[in-house]
């Protein structure tokens, strides 16, 4: 036991080097540049902190190959850019007032300085992807990586986009789409790690798999917090994802399980409806809960969790990887 505090110590000081070294390669990505009324509201994302998810993967991965995580925070800095430029675009697509706990770009300046922000922030990360990658035997590999990331997802922001207009989804259906929307930045940011490393195809592959069954859990750990997360924990509307009528894991799973009585009408009427007023989020959750749908939730994650982890066990035992494995060890809670 006072191994692995000590080993969890020494991971958060490196989590807090990394962070820092992340924050200054989004800071310099831009530095200096003008329109103001174009990057002003750049600064007010990138500048929002968070837990800078996929960079930190991106270097973890290129450490656990024997590379330098240091090295690798200019790639990871790009992921993070394209990953704020979805949030952005996003948060329009879906009205939301908050990110983060603070207003969404739209609110705080107006939808056409959104649009643009987030267009330019894609040219940022690509031209920052660029240089960091250049000299790189397998550079041309990793900006293509990187460009089908990107448009895989886009594909996913779209079916979710296309799911609000279904009267319902299966689950497979909404499988694949949390796969493309969330799980594939993460993928890809494992796996840019790996090739700035030059890794080997075995490598690549587990580290893929680790990441791919990590993505899956932030999802659907994302639909759960949405409902159970207080306001200033979470930093957007508790219950936002039902007010907006989106076809979660919860409610996939609730019409799937619930086929008769009072609550399967409620889920009907939130189908029917695209939504449900605030004052049934509570109605919400004590039918998720009394149905088993929250912890239906949980044991899903919690199997992600642990293939995540065994797909390390593909990797060479060093730092990198037991930093891996400790990060899954916080999806599976979600302090991470």
């Amino acid at each position: 036991m006072e191994q692995r505090t000590l080993q969890i110590n020494a991971f958060n000081e490196k989590l807090t080097l990394f962070r820092e070294r992340i924050d200054s390669c989004l800071s310099e990505s831009h530095r200096g540049s003008e329109p103001a009324v174009l990057y002003d509201p750049i600064d007010y994302v990138l500048s929002a902190g968070g837990k800078r998810l996929r960079p930190i993967i991106t270097m973890l991965a290129c450490e656990s190959i024997g590379g330098s995580g240091l090295a690798a925070a200019g790639c990871g800095a790009s992921l993070e850019i394209l990953h704020n430029f979805t949030l952005v675009h996003d948060d329009i697509m879906d009205r939301s007032p908050l990110r983060r706990g603070r207003e969404t770009v739209h609110v705080k300046w107006d939808e056409a300085s959104a649009i643009l922000s987030g267009d330019v922030m894609m040219g940022i990360a690509y031209r920052l992807l660029i240089n960091e990658v250049k000299d790189s035997p397998r550079g041309f590999e990793i900006l293509s990586c990187f460009t089908q990331g990107l448009i895989d997802v886009c594909e996913g922001q779209a079916k979710d986009l296309e799911f609000q207009q279904m009267p319902i989804v299966s689950m497979d259906e909404y499988l694949t789409m949390i796969e493309m929307k969330t799980a594939r930045l993460i993928e890809l940011s494992a796996v840019i790690g790996a090739l700035y490393a030059d890794a080997n195809e075995s490598h690549v592959k587990a580290l893929h798999t680790n990441a791919h069954h990590l993505g899956n859990a932030y999802q659907i750990q994302d639909d759960v917090m949405d409902l159970l997360s207080e306001n200033k924990e979470f930093g957007k509307l508790k219950g936002q994802d039902l007010l907006e009528g989106k076809k979660s894991y919860l409610i996939v799973r609730a019409y799937e399980q619930i086929r008769e009585g009072a609550d399967s009408e409620f889920i009907q009427r939130y189908i029917d409806n695209k939504g449900i007023p605030q004052s049934d989020i509570p109605i919400a959750i004590d039918i998720f809960k009394k149905h088993g749908i929250i912890n239906d939730a949980i044991h899903t994650i919690q199997s992600h969790v642990t293939a995540a982890q065994s797909a390390l066990s593909m990797l060479p035992a060093n730092d990198g990887t037991l930093g891996l494995e400790l990060i899954a060890d916080k999806m599976a809670v979600r302090t991470m």
